[in-house]
């Protein structure tokens, strides 16, 4: 429908006139809504409601409010198309961008089945030491770990937050058979995969999952037809109905985005040839929310930033990046504060920039922090090496002494040590040691390895046990 005032734009404000006849509608186009009415409706009392425009594929609705720009959930690939005009400028303000300039989606008259395909093992949740823990990668005493995320969407099928429970189970099969055929190449890195149904496990077990970054909070959250595939050096998992059908996420230890890029590249293209994705030429791999469209590429780079964190000049290079469109975050990413100088740093615009781009400009980011916190350590060892060590010293007493310690204060103690080891003020540990630490002393990990649920008081004392049994084995 154009708007009632100019006849040249679609309607995206329904606006009520208090007339001396009584109430009456005007439906209008943004543009006319915000910059004025005509002059015989300027001295009228005027209310600008929700205008809720329906998507008459899956019938959610768009949410619009003034002037500002909400993000909505969408409900369906076909919601990009029913909500072309209302997106656009939303886009533009999210990525700077409204063109998708990414790799492309194949698209095939129907999907690949391979009847003679071995499924996935069902397995519960086991403990074991992941590749990114060891802790044996380059640049590990800045960049402690490197996540890749990809998010995918099924065509033909409504979004996770609208999809009715028979059809996420639908969804799940679909991209779960398809992965197994995947596994079946020779020197697949799905070959040992196994599939853990969060249905079928406790709530210790899906924040255990959560803590090794291998699910989503939502994920962890969620209870029918979420799972998890993992394989098993626990560098790739892939996330079946978080927010999109499909989280494919690979991660390792220090700073290897590259590696990660060509990894999870080569799995998104074999799984594309075998399912159709919610793609469009315009705006790329659609996705429930319009804040992750186009590459669908999230680029996550772990630090350990001590020196940076503790000064002037670094918060004001933690600021501007955050100017600049990098998500500034804590360990566990959204909605996690950052303790210990661990910050999580990743790009917000996945639109209008290829995935080459963004890897490049994440390598990039990724090499100045590096260059700044290495300048910085010295600087702080050359301006008053004695209280450096007495900060270090510190808390390795308290770590190796403590019969009690909460998780923040552990945190806040084993960057120290770390920022010791990297210095060479303290002698016969390793970085990678306390990085194993930070995991295995989070709240879940520490229920899993004792087998039943703890109260925070035991919590303490079982974390402290760990810490004391860590330190004192490898020095």
């Amino acid at each position: 429908m154009l708007c009632e005032i100019c006849s040249a734009n679609q309607v995206s404000f329904i606006i009520s006139m208090v007339l001396d006849s009584g109430i009456k509608e005007l439906r209008v186009c943004e543009e006319c809504a915000t910059n004025g009415m005509k002059p015989e409706a300027q001295h009228t009392s005027l209310r600008i409601e929700d205008a809720s425009l329906v998507c008459s594929h899956c019938h959610s609705r768009y949410q619009f409010e003034g002037s500002d720009y909400n993000t909505p959930m969408l409900g369906c690939p076909w919601c990009y198309a029913q909500f072309h005009e209302l997106l656009i400028p939303l886009l533009r303000k999210i990525h700077g961008n409204t063109k998708h300039r990414g790799k492309s989606a194949l698209y095939k008259k129907q999907n690949y089945v391979n009847t003679k395909r071995q499924p996935f093992s069902r397995s519960s949740v086991p403990i074991r030491e992941a590749e990114w823990m060891q802790g044996n990668g380059p640049s590990f005493d800045v960049v402690v770990s490197s996540r890749i995320r990809l998010a995918r969407n099924i065509d033909g099928y409504s979004f996770c937050s609208i999809a009715d429970r028979s059809e996420l189970y639908e969804v799940a099969t679909t991209i779960e058979e398809a992965l197994a055929d995947i596994a079946e190449f020779d020197h697949s890195p799905l070959r040992n995969a196994y599939v853990v149904d969060l249905e079928d496990v406790d709530d210790i077990d899906r924040d255990f999952l959560m803590e090794r970054h291998l699910i989503s909070r939502d994920l962890a959250e969620k209870r029918f037809a979420r799972r998890v595939i993992i394989d098993e050096k626990e560098i790739i998992s892939i996330m079946l109905n978080e927010e999109d059908h499909v989280r494919l996420q690979v991660i390792n230890s220090g700073l290897q985005i590259r590696q990660l890029w060509e990894l999870i590249n080569s799995i998104d293209d074999r799984l594309g040839n075998k399912v159709n994705y919610a793609f469009s030429q315009d705006w790329g791999f659609l996705t429930a929310c319009p804040t992750n469209v186009g590459t669908g590429l999230r680029v996550s780079i772990m630090f350990h930033i001590p020196a940076l964190s503790a000064t002037k000049e670094g918060k004001r290079i933690l600021s501007s990046l955050a100017n600049m469109g990098y998500a500034i975050r804590g360990l566990y990413g959204e909605g996690s504060r950052a303790t210990g100088a661990f910050y999580q740093i990743s790009n917000e615009a996945t639109l209008g920039q290829s995935e080459e781009e963004i890897i490049d400009r994440m390598q990039s980011v990724a090499f100045q922090i590096l260059a700044r916190e290495r300048e910085g350590q010295q600087n702080l060892l050359e301006r008053n090496r004695t209280k450096l060590e007495d900060k270090v010293f510190r808390a390795y007493g308290t770590l190796t002494n403590a019969r009690s310690i909460s998780s923040i204060e552990s945190m806040e103690l084993l960057s120290w040590i770390s920022l010791g080891i990297s210095l060479d003020i303290i002698s016969g540990l390793n970085v990678a040691n306390v990085a194993r630490l930070l995991v295995l002393t989070r709240p879940a990990h520490l229920q899993k390895l004792e087998g039943t649920e703890l109260d925070v008081p035991t919590q303490n004392i079982n974390r402290a046990k760990v810490i004391r049994t860590i330190l004192k084995m490898y020095k």
